[in-house]
């Protein structure tokens, strides 16, 4: 089983892309960042209850929330590989490839994300 905390920052990112993935093709609707990250919170077993926490920079002093820029990375790659859409400000919705690709296949999922940023691999 993974532990969400012992995975570095990249491996976080990828490992949510999949589980939002997943959400999305179950809640066929649109969804928001908040109710999407709370799903993922509460419903996700190996990511920790107390993720929704706000810590302090260390630099600027301001609160911020680690997790939820995990989940904004996550969902930028989700959009630039074309699996996920914002039609609205704050909405995200599945598109047809999102809505029929096999989140079992990471790998497949990853050479995408990875062709949306620019990257070969």
């Amino acid at each position: 089983m993974v532990k969400y905390k012992s995975l570095t920052t990249y491996k976080k990112e990828d490992y949510l892309e999949i589980e939002i993935l997943k959400y999305l093709q179950a809640l066929r609707q649109p969804t928001t960042r908040q109710q999407l990250a709370e799903y993922l919170v509460k419903n996700v077993d190996t990511i920790p209850n107390d993720s929704m926490k706000y810590l302090k920079s260390r630099k600027t002093g301001k609160e911020y929330q680690p997790f939820m820029n995990r989940v904004g990375f996550a969902l930028t790659s989700l959009y630039k590989a074309q699996l996920i859409n914002h039609p609205k400000r704050g909405i995200t919705v599945l598109t047809k490839l999102g809505y029929n690709i096999d989140v079992k296949n990471k790998k497949y999922i990853h050479q995408l994300v990875m062709k949306g940023w620019g990257k070969d691999n």
